[in-house]
């Protein structure tokens, strides 16, 4: 089971992140809600999308052995203008430089496989998980 803990921090809509394997990190709000110091949630989202397949891809490619020495994994996601402002629409693009030759079909594979077999990110958003939520006091 993974598990990430969210803490307020007190002040605006600044939230703390901490992991299950003890790495921190900071999400807020612009202002007036917040003070800017951190991602908000939805670019989070989008970032462990671009992280989890960008893993996937390199270790791929490597695997394929197909000659790169740069990889850049660009997410964009259009959102509803009603609330709660989901995402209607999700692009990855990964941006490749490459060192020599590649097969291009065996890159095509890499690809693919990295967004639709291994990511567990891109499995969730894909085919919809089940959310439950209750409460418990401090």
């Amino acid at each position: 089971m993974s598990k990430v803990v969210a803490r307020w921090g007190g002040s605006k809509l600044s939230f703390e992140i901490e992991s299950g394997s003890g790495h921190k990190l900071t999400i807020d709000e612009p202002p007036p809600l917040g003070d800017d110091s951190g991602m908000r949630p939805t670019e989070l989202l989008l970032a462990a999308l671009s992280a989890c397949t960008g893993v996937n891809a390199a270790s791929l490619l490597n695997k394929f052995k197909q000659p790169f020495d740069q990889l850049a994994v660009e997410v964009e996601g259009d959102q509803g203008s009603e609330w709660p402002r989901a995402f209607t629409d999700i692009r990855i693009t990964f941006a490749i430089h490459w060192t020599g030759p590649r097969d291009d079909a065996l890159v095509d594979k890499a690809l693919d496989l990295s967004c639709n077999r291994y990511c567990p990110v891109d499995a969730t958003l894909t085919n919809g998980v089940r959310i439950t939520h209750t409460k418990r006091d401090l």
